[in-house]
C-alpha cells in the first residue's frame, strides 16, 4: 500500500535569530571534518606504504609520506584558523540572540519582530515593524575590556581604543535601503525604514545630531525607549501590510 501521508504545515518557518550564522558555522565545521577524514586516510596510507611492499613503484612510500606531510601540516594550520572563525560567529550568534530576547519583549506592545532576513550576499539580523516606523537592526558583538565604550566621530565607530571605520554604517543604511526598497516594490508603499546598529554589553556614548538623523547606534536595552520617542508614522492597516509582506518573503526566498 502507498503511503499517501504529507507533512500538515502549508508554510515554511520564520527565521531564529542567528539562524545564518549557525549554518556558516555548521559549513566550516563539515569542511574540517572532511579535511580531518582525508588526513586520516592518507596517514593509514603511509603506514601501510612504508610497512608492505604490495604497491607498483617503489617510490610510492616516498611521494605518499611528502603528500601526508603536506596535508598533515594544512590541517593542522586550517584547524587553528578555523577555531578562531568559529568563536568569533559564535560570540556574534549568541549576541544576536541576546538582542532578540530583548526585542522579543516588544511583542506586549504590539510590535512586530522578524529575526535573520536574509537577501542577495547579506542578512538583517532582525526588523521591528512599529507604529513609529521600520527599524532595521544590525547586532556587532565584539570582545571589549571593562571600560570598553563607544562612541562615533567624523562617521566612524570607535569601540575602545580601535577604530572600527565607516563600514558598519554603510552596511546597515543598506539594508535598510534594500527593505525599503523591497517593501516599495511588493506593496506599493513607501514606509519609514530606519537602520540600527546595537552593541550588546557595551556602554554607547550618544550620537552626534546629524548622525541620529540617518541611523542610530545603541546599546540594545535603549532601542526601546528610542523608539517610543518617534512620531507615529504609520497607520494600522500599513503595519499589517508590511508584516505580511516580509513575512512572505521570508518564507518564500530564505
Amino acid at each position: 500500500m502507498k503511503n499517501n501521508k504529507k507533512s500538515p504545515l502549508k508554510d515554511r518557518p520564520l527565521h531564529v535569530a542567528g539562524q545564518s550564522t549557525d549554518n556558516l558555522i555548521q559549513n566550516y565545521v563539515i569542511d574540517l571534518a572532511s579535511l580531518f577524514s582525508l588526513t586520516l586516510v592518507l596517514i593509514f596510507l603511509t603506514f601501510l606504504a612504508w610497512t608492505t611492499k604490495f604497491f607498483l613503484s617503489e617510490y610510492f612510500p616516498i611521494i605518499i609520506l611528502i603528500t601526508t606531510i603536506a596535508i598533515t601540516i594544512y590541517f593542522i594550520y586550517k584547524f587553528s584558523k578555523t577555531i578562531k572563525i568559529i568563536k568569533s560567529l559564535k560570540l556574534g550568534r549568541d549576541g544576536e540572540r541576546i538582542v532578540a530576547e530583548i526585542l522579543d519583549e516588544l511583542r506586549s506592545q504590539g510590535f512586530t519582530v522578524f529575526h535573520d532576513i536574509v537577501a542577495n550576499n547579506f542578512n538583517i539580523d532582525h526588523t521591528i515593524i512599529t507604529p513609529h516606523g521600520i527599524f532595521t537592526i544590525e547586532t556587532k558583538t565584539f570582545s571589549k575590556s571593562s571600560e570598553g565604550r563607544i562612541f562615533c566621530k567624523n562617521d566612524n565607530i570607535i569601540a575602545g581604543n580601535k577604530n572600527l571605520g565607516n563600514k558598519i554604517i554603510s552596511q546597515a543604511e543598506s539594508e535598510s535601503k534594500w527593505l525599503k526598497s523591497m517593501l516599495k516594490e511588493s506593496t506599493g508603499k513607501d514606509f519609514y525604514v530606519m537602520p540600527v546598529i546595537v552593541f550588546p554589553g557595551w556602554f554607547v556614548q550618544p550620537m552626534p545630531g546629524d548622525l541620529k538623523k540617518r541611523i542610530w547606534i545603541l546599546n540594545p536595552k535603549a532601542l526601546k525607549s528610542f523608539i517610543n520617542n518617534e512620531p507615529k508614522r504609520i497607520d494600522e492597516s500599513d503595519l499589517y501590510i508590511a508584516a505580511y509582506h516580509i513575512s512572505r518573503y521570508i518564507r518564500m526566498y530564505n
